[in-house]
C-alpha cells in the first residue's frame, strides 16, 4: 500500500519499545534486570564502541552464557553494522574453534568471566568484553550514519548447525526475515506488552528467537 512505512531494522522493535515502556522490564535472567531504557543505551554504548572497528555486514562473535548481557552484545552488534553470532560456552572446545574457522570473525564479545576462555579458543579474533563496551559515551551521529546505510536484506544473526556431516553450517538470516516472521507470530498468537514470555531454548538455537523478537516488538518481558 502506498504510504506505509515498514520497519527496515530490528533495532527499530528495541528503540519503539524504549520510547513506549521506558521503565518496564524488558529482560530478566537470575542475575541481572534491565528495563527497555536501560538495554537500549546498553547497545547503543556497545555499538558506539565497535563502530569503525566492523563493517556493515561483518560476523562478530557472541561468546557469552544466554541472558541480559548477551542480548547487549546481540544489538550492539548491530547498531554497529554487524551481524552476530551466538557462541554457546558450553559447546565443546573443538566445535567453536570449528565454527570460528568458517565464520573467521575479526572479534568475539564475551564478559570477564568468559574472557580467558575466549581468549584461548579464538586466538585469531580480537576480544573485547561487554561490560567494558557498555562504558563507551554514545556516538549518535556515527550510529545514525550506520544506520541509514543499511537495508531490510541485511544480515541479522547466523546459527550454526552440524548438518548430516557434522561440519558447522551458518546459516544467515536477514532484518527482513525476522521482521516479517514476527510480525505475523505476535498477532497470531496475541503477545502484547503484559506478557512475561519464559524463555527455554539456548539463544544459539533458533527457536529462541520467538521469544527474544517477540518480547522486544510487544514490550513483554523476556525471562
Amino acid at each position: 500500500m502506498l504510504g506505509v512505512i515498514t520497519m527496515k531494522n530490528v533495532l527499530e522493535y528495541l528503540e519503539k519499545s524504549a520510547e513506549n515502556f521506558p521503565n518496564k522490564a524488558a529482560a530478566e535472567d537470575g542475575a541481572a534486570c534491565v528495563s527497555f531504557r536501560e538495554l537500549e543505551t546498553a547497545c547503543r554504548r556497545v555499538g558506539s564502541s565497535l563502530a569503525g572497528r566492523i563493517e556493515i555486514g561483518d560476523p562478530v562473535g557472541v561468546f557469552l552464557e544466554k541472558g541480559v548481557q548477551m542480548l547487549t552484545a546481540f544489538w550492539g552488534t548491530v547498531y554497529a553494522g554487524g551481524f552476530y553470532v551466538p557462541l554457546n560456552p558450553e559447546l565443546p572446545a573443538a566445535r567453536l574453534e570449528q565454527i570460528q574457522s568458517v565464520l573467521n570473525a575479526k572479534y568475539i564479545l564475551t564478559d570477564e568471566k568468559h574472557k580467558a576462555t575466549a581468549l584461548a579458543l579464538f586466538p585469531s579474533a580480537t576480544v573485547l568484553t561487554v561490560e567494558a563496551l557498555k562504558e563507551t559515551a554514545i556516538k549518535p551521529e556515527e550510529l545514525s550514519l550506520i544506520r541509514s546505510r543499511m537495508i531490510d536484506t541485511d544480515p541479522l544473526y547466523a546459527i550454526f548447525t552440524s548438518g548430516s556431516t557434522g561440519v558447522p553450517k551458518g546459516v544467515v538470516i536477514s532484518h527482513r526475515a525476522v521482521l516479517d516472521f514476527i510480525g505475523t507470530f505476535t498477532e497470531t498468537f496475541g503477545i502484547g506488552e503484559t506478557d512475561i514470555i519464559g524463555n527455554q531454548a539456548p539463544f544459539d538455537f533458533d527457536v529462541s528467537v520467538k521469544d527474544i523478537y517477540s518480547a522486544v516488538k510487544t514490550g513483554a518481558t523476556l525471562s
